[in-house]
C-alpha cells in the first residue's frame, strides 16, 4: 500500500535519472576525453533539470 502512495516519487526519480543519463551520454559523445569530475557535474545538473522539469509540468493545470 505504501508503494502506491509514493508512486509520484518513483516516477520523479525515474525521469530525473533518465535525464541525467541522457545528458551524460551527450557530454561523453561531444567530449571524448572528459574527466570524471566533469561527467559527475553534468550528471548532477541533468538530474536537477529533470526534477525541475517534472515540477514545472506538474504545476500546470490539466484541461477539462
Amino acid at each position: 500500500m505504501i508503494i502506491h502512495e509514493f508512486n509520484w516519487l518513483w516516477t520523479l526519480l525515474g525521469i530525473a535519472l533518465l535525464c541525467a543519463f541522457i545528458t551524460l551520454l551527450i557530454c561523453k559523445i561531444i567530449y571524448k576525453q572528459a574527466s570524471m569530475k566533469v561527467l559527475i557535474i553534468v550528471a548532477v545538473i541533468g538530474f536537477l533539470l529533470g526534477i525541475i522539469g517534472v515540477f514545472i509540468y506538474a504545476s500546470q493545470a490539466m484541461p477539462l
